[in-house]
């Protein structure tokens, strides 16, 4: 298991270094904070922008695939302990202006792992494994800097027992990597 976390975490290494027209390129670089009751989260992470847009209402519908490593501080019985997790998650976003810029609104469903297996004082989760479904607003400056609010959901979905819901309220700072 250690191996394979250390190889995911390597990957958005390797995409920073890939050739600028490379679809391994990623299109934004983010930080991330998030709370629950008994556990913070700091989690880095790089976004690629699909090509796949389409108009919606009054505004357009596209979408980027986002990869995460965060590290979660827990109160647990003997005082804090430290849990890794590891996410992909695609993610579909609604920009009001009609063109990528201004406000939007976001939601995706992701897959994560999660180690050690998180617990806190009250908490046991059954498995290292979590799907990660998460809603956000946000703005996107002209210089292409967003902030968005978001609630994440972390859950197995029922494929272990016990598992308890792990809910962040998270700030998140992205930053483009490419000049358009």
């Amino acid at each position: 298991m250690r191996h394979l976390l250390a190889a995911l975490a390597l990957c958005p290494l390797a995409a920073l270094a890939a050739p600028s027209d490379s679809p391994w390129t990623p299109d934004r670089a983010f930080v991330q904070y998030g709370e629950q009751t008994d556990t913070r989260a700091v989690t880095l992470g790089l976004n690629w922008d699909w090509s796949w847009s389409r108009p919606l209402g009054s505004g357009l519908l596209s979408g980027y695939h986002d990869v995460a490593i965060g590290r979660w501080r827990a109160e647990v019985d003997e005082g804090h302990k430290n849990f890794t997790q590891l996410g992909y998650t695609p993610v579909l976003r609604w920009w009001s202006s009609g063109q990528p810029g201004g406000f939007f609104v976001e939601g995706g469903i992701g897959v994560n792992v999660v180690s050690p297996r998180f617990h806190t004082v009250n908490k046991r989760v059954g498995s290292n494994f979590t799907f990660g479904d998460h809603l956000g607003a946000g703005w996107r400056s002209s210089g292409g800097t967003e902030v968005s609010l978001r609630f994440q959901h972390f859950s197995n979905g029922g494929l272990a027992s016990p598992n308890p819901a792990v809910d962040f309220w998270q700030v998140r700072l992205s930053i483009p990597l490419q000049t358009p």
